[in-house]
C-alpha cells in the first residue's frame, strides 16, 4: 500500500472534499429557510398564507389554511341547494311580417285601385332564458328582456315539469320582471342574500341554461363592483364577474358560497372572455313589492303604421317628409271609434310632433288604458284633430 504524505492528503481534501461540504452547507441553509417561512408550506393539500397586515414573527405569525377539496365541496353544496329553484324559460312571440309599400312600378302598371301596401306572413319568434323561484307560491324573478313582448311563456322546473307563466310585474329600466306559475304545490325557492356585503375577489357561482343546456353551473370571482355598461369610466350599479355567463343565462342567479343569491345574471360583452354582469340582489329587493304588483296592461290605439319617407311623401304629394302613415285601422279599436281611417297621416300626439311609428308607439307605451290622446292628422290636404281614448287590447 503506498504511503500518503500529509502534504498530499491536504491537497486531496481541498480538491475533493471542499465542494461536497459546500453543497451540503448550502442545502442545509436553504432547507432551514424554506421550512421557517410559512408562505411556502403545503401540507396535506392545504395552502397557507400570512394574514394581511401581520408581520412574520413568532408572536404575530398566523396561517390560514384553505383545503383544496373544500372549494369543490362548496360549489357542489351550492348547486344542490340552489339548482332546484332555478328554472328554464321559453318564450314565443308572434311577429307580424310587417307591412310594405308596393313598388311604384307596380302601382303605375296596375293603375288606380291597386293596393299601396302588402302584409308579410306572420311568424313565431322564440327566446330562452333563466329565472329562479323566490317563494313557494311560484313567483319567479328574471330579466325583463327575457319575457319582453312574449305572447306565451313556458317555465320548466329542474324535475322536468312545465307550466305556462303569467307576467306579474316588470321594470324595463332596471331589466327585472316577476312571472308566476301555478304548480298547485309548494315549490323550492332560493334564499336572497346581501349584495352590499360583497367583496372583490369573492367566489361566486352562476346557474342557468346557456344555449338551452339546462342546469349549467359555472364558477368565478367578483371581478369588480358598481360597473356601468353604458360607460365603463362611470360608476354604475352592476356586479362584474368572470363566472361564465352566456346567452340563456340571463335571469339566472349569481350565488355566493353560502348558497344565497347575490345577483341576477344580465349581460355579457360580445367577443370578451370572462366579463359577465349581474344586477345586485339588493336592487331587486328594493323593487320587489312593485314587481309583485300586477303591471297594468299596455295601452292600445289599434292602427297598422308605416313611416312617411321621401318616396311615400312624393307619391302622396305631401308637404312634409315625416310622420306616421295609417295603413289600416282595427275594427272597434280606439282609433276606429275616434274616426281615424286608412291613408290618414298622424303628425302630432298631444301637441308633440311624431316623426315615425316607433316614436308614436314609445309615447303611447308611457300612457295607460283610459287616457285620452289628441291626434293631429293630415287628411285630404288639410289637418284635422281627433281625440281617442286608449284601451287594453281585447
Amino acid at each position: 500500500m503506498p504511503r500518503v504524505f500529509p502534504e498530499k492528503l491536504q491537497r486531496l481534501a481541498r480538491k475533493h472534499l471542499f465542494p461536497v461540504l459546500l453543497i451540503l452547507t448550502v442545502t442545509v441553509v436553504l432547507s432551514a429557510v424554506f421550512l421557517a417561512f410559512p408562505g411556502f408550506t403545503n401540507r396535506g393539500g392545504h395552502v397557507s398564507a400570512i394574514e394581511p397586515g401581520k408581520t412574520n414573527t413568532a408572536e404575530s405569525r398566523k396561517s390560514t389554511e384553505f383545503p383544496v377539496a373544500d372549494w369543490q365541496n362548496a360549489i357542489i353544496r351550492v348547486r344542490e341547494k340552489v339548482a332546484p329553484a332555478v328554472v328554464y324559460i321559453d318564450t314565443v312571440r308572434k311577429v307580424s311580417g310587417g307591412r310594405f309599400m308596393v313598388p311604384k312600378f307596380f302601382r303605375d302598371f296596375f293603375g288606380p285601385g291597386f293596393p299601396e301596401t302588402f302584409e308579410g306572413p306572420e311568424f313565431e319568434q322564440r327566446g330562452t332564458g333563466s329565472g329562479f323561484i323566490i317563494n313557494q307560491e311560484g313567483h319567479i324573478l328574471t330579466n325583463e328582456h327575457v319575457i319582453r313582448y312574449a305572447d306565451k311563456i313556458t317555465v320548466t322546473l329542474k324535475n322536468g315539469e312545465s307550466f305556462e307563466a303569467k307576467v306579474v310585474g316588470s321594470n324595463p329600466e332596471i331589466d327585472l320582471a316577476v312571472i308566476k306559475i301555478d304548480a298547485k304545490k309548494p315549490l323550492p325557492y332560493a334564499e336572497l342574500g346581501d349584495s352590499d356585503a360583497l367583496q372583490i375577489g369573492e367566489w361566486v357561482v352562476a346557474i342557468g341554461n346557456p344555449f338551452g343546456f339546462q342546469e349549467t353551473v359555472t364558477a368565478g370571482i367578483i371581478s369588480a363592483l358598481n360597473r356601468s355598461l353604458k360607460n365603463p369610466k362611470e360608476q354604475g350599479y352592476l356586479i362584474q364577474t368572470d363566472a361564465a355567463i352566456n346567452p340563456g343565462n340571463s335571469g339566472g342567479p349569481l350565488v355566493n358560497l353560502d348558497g344565497k343569491v347575490i345577483g341576477i345574471n344580465e349581460a355579457i360583452i360580445s367577443n370578451a372572455q370572462g366579463m359577465g354582469f349581474a344586477i345586485p340582489i339588493n336592487l331587486a329587493k328594493k323593487h320587489l313589492d312593485e314587481l309583485l304588483t300586477p303591471t297594468p296592461p299596455s295601452p292600445w290605439l289599434g292602427i297598422w303604421m308605416l313611416p312617411v319617407n321621401e318616396e311615400l311623401a312624393a307619391y302622396l304629394n305631401l308637404p312634409f317628409k315625416s310622420g306616421v302613415y295609417v295603413d289600416s285601422v282595427e275594427p272597434d279599436s280606439p282609433a276606429a271609434k275616434a274616426g281615424l281611417k286608412p291613408r290618414d297621416i298622424i303628425r302630432e300626439l298631444n301637441h308633440e310632433q311624431v316623426t315615425d311609428p316607433d316614436e308614436l308607439a314609445a309615447k303611447i307605451k308611457k300612457m295607460k288604458a283610459g287616457d285620452k290622446v289628441t291626434l293631429l292628422v293630415w287628411r285630404n290636404n288639410e289637418f284635422r284633430t281627433f281625440t281617442a281614448t286608449l284601451a287594453t287590447r281585447p
